[in-house]
């Protein structure tokens, strides 16, 4: 009864959802396949399919195949992404290598995901952290295929939504044959919702892991630059002010702004090009920058975390303001050592690790960055000791990875899946 409800609730609401869709320009872009998702071309038939909502979860999934790949799991893989920006970044880096297909995820549609399952057939569906589905779900039970929810977590206001649509929620999770959750806490609120605790286990928060690459440069090898990554709106007073700072002091840095929604970049480079040489990333990427630019505004998806790596400093954004945090881990994974504000909220346990371990910084104002990283520049020992215990953390959750990982192969092949 609650599938036909469902349903014809979300058909009654088509229409409207259509105009915003079409209306919405992050939206516009891969509306169309969302909605009637592509059935030519070679279709990802057996694949595990590994489904991250946006960037941040791309990025897990791209590690969590590469871990299955070459730890005994699944060799062939399909993305699948809900915004156009993920699934561009999926498709760059993924796109080509062997085995490894790029699609947007349908909207939760019956006509829609019946569609895209028939092409594509995959062998297991994997979703990062939480996106509740319920025809996705629904149909996969139908066909026999497994789903697994893995990095689960579930934010105070996503549990009062859920709450509410328990009736729902409750059916749909009937059909999820695991959860992998981020905590204990996150494991409670999975139960709560109607999830069979014996079906719901903690391994720890994969956004920990990263493989560390052997050739990271040390702090001496690294460009004389200072990274803010990922801001948002409300934080640009406090940023803008924060660069002119450490551009007072530092001169011949130079400084990355890249901004967590792209149409920002015009608005940044307007306020830095009346006192800055500026460049936009994406014309240094093809040469037609100015190598010799102050402040370099970061207008492309996916480049960060290499910017990072050849930065003295990062700060992560999204957390001046109250916006929940972005991954502070990503300068971590390479030996950069990071700063971040106050509102953490989705972020809170990596925060507190960070903060507890010396691994990183705290700061809530422009001063604030530009005091620390200036004791950061000018203090090697300092310097040192939070880019070792970054690394700790990293190294450190590398069984978070094998257990995760370990639950996954489990469910690999029809014989696996629950019959009752």
């Amino acid at each position: 009864m609650w599938k036909v409800i469902y349903n014809l609730l979300t058909l009654c609401a088509l229409p409207v959802f259509i105009v915003i869709g079409l209306a919405n320009a992050k939206m516009r872009k891969n509306f169309r396949e969302r909605l009637f998702p592509r059935v030519k071309g070679k279709p990802a038939t057996g694949s595990c399919m590994i489904h991250g909502a946006s960037i941040g979860e791309a990025v897990i999934a791209e590690g969590m195949a590469d871990y299955l790949a070459k730890n005994g799991g699944p060799a062939d893989f399909l993305f699948t992404a809900n915004t156009s920006y993920a699934q561009e970044m999926l498709e760059r880096k993924e796109g080509a290598r062997e085995g490894r297909r790029v699609a947007a995820l349908p909207f939760d549609l019956s006509f829609s995901v019946r569609r895209f399952l028939d092409h594509h057939k995959p062998s297991v569906i994997i979703i990062v952290e939480t996106e509740i589905w319920p025809n996705l779900i629904w149909e996969a039970r139908r066909r026999a295929i497994p789903v697994a929810i893995v990095n689960g977590r579930i934010s105070d206001s996503t549990l009062a939504t859920y709450r509410r649509l328990s009736v729902f929620m409750r059916s749909a999770l009937a059909a999820v044959d695991t959860v992998v959750a981020q905590s204990a806490e996150h494991r409670r609120r999975f139960i709560s919702i109607g999830m069979s605790p014996e079906r719901v286990f903690t391994t720890g928060n994969i956004k920990y892991y990263r493989p560390v690459p052997e050739d990271i440069p040390g702090r001496e090898a690294r460009d004389r630059t200072i990274v803010i990554g990922s801001v948002k709106e409300k934080e640009l007073a406090e940023v803008y002010r924060a660069v002119k700072l450490l551009k007072s002091d530092l001169p011949d840095h130079r400084i990355f702004i890249a901004p967590r929604e792209l149409h920002l970049a015009a608005a940044i480079e307007e306020e830095f090009s009346k006192t800055f040489r500026t460049a936009r990333y994406s014309r240094m990427k093809e040469g037609k920058g100015d190598d010799g630019a102050d402040i370099v505004i970061v207008d492309t998806v996916g480049d960060l975390l290499g910017i990072y790596a050849r930065s003295m400093a990062a700060f992560v954004g999204g957390s001046l303001a109250p916006y929940g945090g972005q991954n502070m881990l990503e300068p971590l994974f390479v030996g950069t050592p990071v700063l971040f504000g106050p509102h953490t909220e989705n972020f809170h346990d990596i925060a507190a690790s960070i903060l507890e371990r010396k691994a990183g910084f705290l700061v809530e104002t422009a001063d604030d960055i530009h005091r620390t990283v200036m004791r950061l520049l000018a203090d090697n020992d300092l310097y040192d000791s939070v880019q070792r215990a970054g690394y700790a953390i990293i190294a450190d959750q590398k069984h978070v990875m094998d257990e995760t990982a370990r639950i996954i192969k489990g469910l690999a092949g029809p014989r696996n899946r629950r019959t009752d």
